[in-house]
């Protein structure tokens, strides 16, 4: 009988190793002959699965965005409370373990390639949108009273920016500050909705001369 072969099994290992790659030398040093070093492969079997560099590099990007949604998603169907699953959401984006560190060092590689090249920042919008979509209801539930649009974004921007500072440093004081920073900031919008949304103070009118 002919051997059979789990092509996604294949796959998987590949942009696994590419992973690692890119962790190490960020993602000027992956090259086919590097990643078939990872994988204890030809790079002939690389190109059996992934015509060249570039669609091996976005295969990685796509993978690594993929294992994140489906932790996130496992999240959302839980019976956790909804500061609970936000704050569980945050937490997928910070290197907390070592599978997480290597997404996080793989998310920043692909960012500053993404500056120069449109395939990859069109693949980081998707990332984004989707993010937003699945971040906007949980806010809504969470603080019914604030502008969720404004505040789902400004949570991502916080995410995003904590996570660069933890994955340049995943020092455990780097990694405390981060979630004490996400978690004050999820309890300040339940306050601001008890407290009911903040009105302008009215501005005096000046006198006229």
């Amino acid at each position: 009988m002919p051997k059979i072969v789990d092509h996604d099994a294949r796959r998987r290992e590949l942009v696994e190793a590419s992973w690692a790659v890119i962790a190490e030398e960020g993602l000027e040093g992956v090259t086919m002959r590097k990643v078939a070093e990872a994988a204890n492969c030809t790079t002939g079997r690389i190109t059996h699965y992934f015509a060249d560099r570039e669609a091996l590099i976005l295969a990685s990007l796509q993978t690594s965005n993929r294992a994140t949604s489906k932790r996130v998603s496992e999240i959302i169907a839980s019976n956790l409370d909804v500061y609970e699953k936000l704050l569980g959401m945050a937490e997928q984006t910070l290197p907390l373990d070592e599978e997480r560190r290597i997404e996080v060092k793989v998310w920043l590689a692909f960012w500053s390639a993404a500056t120069v090249n449109e395939t990859l920042a069109k693949e980081n919008d998707a990332r984004m949108d989707e993010w937003f979509v699945t971040l906007l209801p949980l806010v809504e539930e969470l603080a019914p009273k604030i502008d969720a649009t404004h505040e789902t974004n400004l949570l991502i921007g916080l995410i995003n920016g904590l996570g660069i500072q933890v994955a340049v440093n995943p020092s455990q004081k780097n990694l405390t500050m981060a979630r004490d920073t996400i978690k004050q900031h999820l309890r300040k919008l339940i306050r601001t909705t008890k407290k009911g949304p903040l009105k302008e103070r009215p501005q005096k009118r000046e006198r006229s001369v």
